[in-house]
Order: C-alpha cells, then sequence, then structure tokens
C-alpha cells in the first residue's frame, strides 16, 4: 500500500464535492481530507489516473475552495482517491484551516 504524505482526517458533516475531468464529471462528499489530498464517496464511475478540476463547497462559504488540478489514485466501489496537484496560494492557505480544524477534532485516518 501507498504511504500518505499527510495524514487525512475524516470529515464529521458532509462536505459536497464537484468534480470534472476528461469525460467525467459529477458530484460527492468528501469523508477524509488531508493538505494533500481527500477521499471522495461519490455514484460517477472515476478510474485511477483522471485529472480532475474539484471544488469543494465548504459550510459557512460562499465560494467553494478550488482545486485547479488533481488526479485520482485509486479508487475502489464507491470511493476514489484524489491527490492535490495544483492550487492557487489563497486556496491552500484556505485548505490549510480547515485541514487543521480537522486536526484538532479528530485522529488521522491510516
Amino acid at each position: 500500500m501507498e504511504q500518505r504524505k499527510a495524514p487525512r482526517f475524516p470529515v464529521g458533516l458532509p462536505l459536497p464535492i464537484s468534480f470534472a475531468g476528461h469525460e467525467v464529471a459529477g458530484g460527492g462528499f468528501v469523508s477524509s481530507l488531508s493538505r494533500e489530498g481527500c477521499t471522495v464517496v461519490s455514484d460517477e464511475n472515476v478510474q485511477p489516473g483522471t485529472y480532475l478540476v474539484l471544488r469543494l463547497h465548504l459550510p459557512e462559504e460562499y465560494s467553494p475552495l478550488k482545486v485547479d488540478l488533481a488526479v485520482v489514485r485509486w479508487a475502489t466501489g464507491w470511493e476514489f482517491g484524489a491527490e492535490f496537484i495544483r492550487l492557487r496560494t489563497e486556496e491552500r492557505e484556505r485548505l490549510q484551516r480547515l485541514v487543521t480544524s480537522l486536526e484538532k477534532g479528530s485522529p488521522p485516518e491510516e
């Protein structure tokens, strides 16, 4: 099994996400999150190696957090894992704040 670069933390409340890439688009919910990536639960069949643009709809925030480029590293059943490749600086700072709040509230996932 591949070792994670950063620990992922479970997301307590459903965190909606939308995504789009070449020949795939859809939505779902983030079930765990780190500074480097996330686990997504979705009805869409997304294959490993697929490049995506992600929009995470954060609680109590007007604009979604946009990941300009992510790659699907694994997929199984209704879940897939995406690694964040490119985020703008302000988006990375928003992500950092969210992950820090999750760190304080729960243990990391393996």
